[in-house]
């Protein structure tokens, strides 16, 4: 009888929760919970559902350069799709590097992926631009996508379905 009571109040409790708070979330959770300064990533198109990610965190002073990171975060591939928090510094301007690193060695090798905050088109002859993927972070959270990108030949793009 007590179960039966229950039960749609956990039903209507799980319910009113948004969508965010209910599913799972990795990196810096506490910073998105306290509503920031952080960057909820959401990232898709893996081409591969296992491995890691690795998030790396400029500004335009150090935007690729090795050391110039401002912070890395890695976190395990847990699905098709994920959501990860960010915490930065301070409000300003970033840019975000994302690294699938699909055999989990910490190495970039020729099956890895990459993506980069406001998804820029990406080519072998060069690296994007902190312009191209400069991102306005104020004091609260701000929500981005990242689509994955893999080696496809000659020509970088997304992963192609089996």
């Amino acid at each position: 009888m007590r179960f039966l009571v229950l039960f749609p109040v956990l039903m209507l409790g799980s319910a009113a929760l948004p969508a965010t708070a209910a599913s799972a979330m990795a990196g810096d959770v506490q910073a998105c919970a306290a509503g920031g300064p952080a960057i909820k990533v959401r990232v898709s198109g893996f081409k591969q559902q296992r491995g890691n990610l690795r998030f790396a965190l400029y500004d335009q002073s150090g935007w690729l350069r090795k050391g110039g990171s401002l912070k890395k975060v890695r976190v395990p591939v847990t699905g098709s799709a994920m959501d990860v928090c960010i915490a930065v510094p301070k409000p300003g301007a970033y840019g975000l590097a994302v690294h699938h690193d699909i055999d989990a060695d910490k190495e970039q090798d020729r099956s890895d992926g990459a993506g980069f905050s406001r998804n820029p088109r990406l080519s072998l002859l060069g690296r994007p631009k902190f312009a191209g993927t400069r991102i306005e972070v104020g004091a609260g959270v701000q929500p981005i996508s990242v689509r994955m990108l893999y080696l496809n030949g000659l020509a970088i793009g997304p992963a192609r379905s089996s």
